[in-house]
């Protein structure tokens, strides 16, 4: 499992970290709610993500929002770059669905965003 945010998410506990493969003597109908259960933790997770990112984002747009210095980016590790690397074309892709040229392109050319596209 990927871990976004650096700590366990309540519901992670709730769940085995099981594998995803089935068990030769499991149902189908065990394996359909082993991976219901799988597909509400990783939904949990990546709207989590989303929030969260969504927040950084914001702030990154906020006119008042000092520049990130090179030794906080360094803090990250690979992982979580690409994370946010791929979470910010995304979120440039729905600004401009929405119309929001604008608001995107600060966002793509800001200075201040501590990712590199």
């Amino acid at each position: 499992m990927i871990d976004f945010q650096g700590q366990q998410p309540s519901a992670e506990k709730r769940v085995d970290q099981e594998s995803s493969e089935v068990p030769s003597g499991q149902s189908a109908q065990q394996h359909q709610t082993h991976l219901d259960s799988i597909f509400m933790l990783l939904e949990e997770n990546i709207v989590t993500f989303v929030k969260n990112e969504l927040k950084k984002i914001q702030k990154v747009l906020s006119p008042d929002y000092p520049e990130c210095s090179k030794s906080q980016r360094e803090g990250e590790d690979e992982e979580q770059r690409r994370s946010r690397e791929a979470f910010l074309k995304i979120t440039l892709h729905f600004l401009k669905r929405m119309k929001q040229d604008d608001l995107a392109d600060h966002l793509q050319s800001s200075k201040r965003i501590s990712l590199k596209i």
